[in-house]
């Protein structure tokens, strides 16, 4: 066989791969942003000063201590981002990073888990409407192809509907394998300080 088709032919198949395994990722989802209830969520949580795409480990951080030292096991992470990089230095983007607690109340977390809120911060985000969408998790490529794919037609939908400017929860669903965005714009601007102000 000629080389030149044998490295065509190889070339090939690795894009028809790499397509695939994008748009297993999320690279041609359908995505529709709709206006609905959502939470109350309780979070446990780090802020992370920095480029968004430094989250990471400040996430793992929160999981691994919750189940190794506390003998808490989750099954959602969130990210909650409150500057648009667009406009605000990557050095000074703030952002909240840790996990979502179901199924306990603040009060029943401190009493079962007293230590946890020693190292983290700890608070409810209560119910609201919100501008949401949905984009399948399948790892750190989803997360990436989200922020492409995601961002813009939920900012364009705000804007649209005129609905105020909020930071963006992003809930990293492990068990169902999707990525939940919400521009919850029915809670207060001070919740959302407060949670910058809790938070270690």
């Amino acid at each position: 066989m000629n080389i030149f088709i044998l490295i065509a032919s190889v070339l090939l198949v690795a894009i028809i791969a790499g397509l695939l395994y994008l748009a297993w990722c999320g690279l041609f989802a359908n995505i529709t942003v709709e206006e609905r209830d959502e939470g109350p969520f309780l979070l446990v949580y780090k802020k992370h000063t920095g480029d968004y795409k430094n989250i990471g480990p400040v996430l793992d951080d929160v999981y691994h201590t919750l189940r190794d030292k506390h003998d808490l096991t989750t099954t959602r992470g969130f990210g909650l981002y409150y500057d648009n990089p667009q406009l605000v230095e990557k050095a000074n983007l703030r952002s909240l990073g840790g996990c979502v607690v179901d199924g306990l109340t603040p009060e029943e977390l401190h009493r079962r888990y007293p230590g946890v809120s020693e190292s983290f911060g700890v608070a409810a985000f209560p119910a609201s409407l919100s501008v949401a969408a949905e984009f399948p998790y399948r790892g750190t490529v989803s997360v990436i192809l989200g922020v492409f794919r995601v961002y813009p037609r939920l900012h364009a939908w705000m804007k649209k509907y005129k609905r105020r400017s909020v930071p963006v929860m992003e809930i990293y669903d492990t068990p169902n394998r999707k990525i939940t965005y919400l521009a919850a714009v029915g809670v207060p601007d001070s919740i959302y300080e407060n949670l910058l102000n809790q938070g270690t």
